[in-house]
């Protein structure tokens, strides 16, 4: 299919099966339990498709620099290559991982959603951080979780390492949707391959945007948006400025390292052999490199 070849030509960092591959033991793993590169190939493929359908109702125009599925070919078949995808993903995590590992996709998948209607349902509500971090969680924390879980469950470690090791990855997606926060305010569209202030222009309020909500200003520039239903350059560089202007990078830097701490103290306390490259992949994570999905 001419649509999926296209898909496929401009692959993301493949980050998820990286981490899956990671917990599992490494490369040595794979060759002893080779269903790891299929359960691998099928984590990748099920958030491909959970990207075309979230850029789909976003209305996000560009994904890893190039134009979204709905953009390129329309809504509709971008519904239909979404729910492609994820039977593909679904086929492979099953063959590769049995009814337990489909039984713990479908509840994360079920999480995922759980957190986008809490989103639609909240837009320009100003949350707490409790309620934040309880969305993220959902929304990215678990995935990261469950692939770790996965891949440690495949190479048939011991049930507290794979909660161990699942716990390594929860903290690590948290750590990772803390960035991808901080960089669709801060970012530039061309470096990230995605357009900027898309989370504001969807009426989602993150923790940088939450950090100057106190601001007078900000409520003016909150209904500028919603008057306009995008958010214009000059409402752009107001917010950067408030952004800068209250030190929230530093602020959600601290956080990220904080959150790739706890991963790291995770692993040291498992005291796995392959433990030095779970803990260097930590140390490289998010090490300030723009991320393309």
């Amino acid at each position: 299919m001419e649509i999926i070849n296209g898909i496929f030509s401009s692959p993301g960092k493949g980050l998820r099966g990286k981490l899956l591959t990671l917990a599992a033991g490494g490369e040595e793993k794979v060759v002893q339990f080779p269903q790891l590169r299929v359960l691998a190939s099928g984590i990748e493929i099920l958030h491909l498709a959970t990207l075309i359908h979230d850029d789909l109702l976003d209305r996000g125009e560009v994904r890893r620099g190039r134009p979204a599925v709905w953009r390129k070919w329309g809504d509709k078949t971008a519904v239909i290559i979404g729910d492609y995808l994820f039977a593909t993903a679904y086929l492979m995590i099953n063959a590769s991982s049995g009814e337990r590992g489909m039984s713990r996709v479908n509840l994360l998948i079920k999480e995922m959603v759980e957190a986008e209607l809490e989103e639609e349902k909240e837009k320009f509500r100003k949350i707490s951080f409790k309620r934040y971090i309880s969305r993220i969680e959902k929304k990215t924390a678990r995935f990261f979780q469950v692939v770790c879980e996965l891949g440690a469950e495949v190479a048939l470690f011991p049930r507290e390492i794979c909660l161990g090791l699942g716990e390594f990855g929860r903290q690590l997606g948290t750590a990772y949707q803390l960035f991808d926060d901080l960089l669709d305010l801060i970012g530039e569209g061309n470096n990230i391959g995605k357009p900027v202030f898309q989370d504001l222009r969807n009426g989602v309020l993150t923790l940088p945007l939450l950090l100057i909500a106190k601001q007078p200003v900000f409520n003016k520039v909150l209904d500028q948006v919603k008057a306009d239903g995008k958010v214009k350059p000059g409402v752009q560089k107001k917010i950067k400025s408030l952004l800068i202007e209250e030190r929230v990078p530093k602020h959600i830097w601290g956080l990220i390292d904080e959150y790739r701490r706890r991963a790291k103290k995770q692993i040291k306390e498992l005291g796995l052999p392959h433990g030095s490259l779970l803990i260097a992949f930590a140390d490289r994570f998010l090490s300030g490199e723009p991320f393309k999905n």
